[in-house]
């Protein structure tokens, strides 16, 4: 059976099956719904988000604070750094000079040392030469005296021998 409806029949129809009453009771029990979620979910999870927010803000700037002082430690660091580098530099440069002092000062003393040495043989070489000279002048003196003892047949005197040994002196000097 198929029932047909004309326009009245339907809206009769259904404003029997809708009550007003039903309506108005199902709007408020929709609002009182609404009202009830939103004070106890929206306005809980809305807070807690909000404290979620602000924590992360916190951190966020904490972070910031964080990289901010690491970077300026870092930059002091670097300047301790350098300034350690040219102290370094500084003690390094001195050393050297220090060193090269003291090397200066031994090469003097070596020098000095030797030079008082070479003085020394010097002054040695110089006495042998005398000593040497005047035992040649014995040497010669007595064998000047023996040749002309025998070629002369008679004694000299010293004052023959020595006038002798000079004229001799002298002419070996000149040879």
């Amino acid at each position: 059976m198929i029932f047909e409806f004309t326009g009245d029949q339907f809206l009769i129809a259904i404003s029997e099956l809708i009550q007003w009453e039903s309506i108005v009771m199902h709007l408020i029990a929709l609002i009182i719904l609404t009202v009830g979620l939103y004070l106890l979910l929206f306005r809980p999870v809305k807070r807690m988000i909000k404290e979620r927010q602000d924590k992360i803000r916190k951190i966020e700037k904490e972070n910031a604070d964080l990289n901010e002082e690491v970077k300026k430690m870092k930059e002091s660091s670097e300047i301790v750094l350098s300034d350690a580098r040219k102290e370094a530099a500084v003690i390094h440069e001195n050393a050297v000079k220090v060193a090269n002092q003291k090397a200066d000062e031994i090469v003097k003393g070596a020098r000095k040392q030797a030079k008082n040495m070479i003085d020394r043989t010097e002054q040695e070489l110089e006495e042998e030469r005398r000593k040497l000279g005047s035992d040649i002048e014995k040497q010669i003196a007595e064998v000047s005296m023996a040749v002309a003892q025998q070629v002369l047949s008679r004694d000299i005197t010293a004052t023959d021998n020595k006038k002798l040994i000079e004229d001799c002196l002298i002419e070996w000097s000149e040879d």
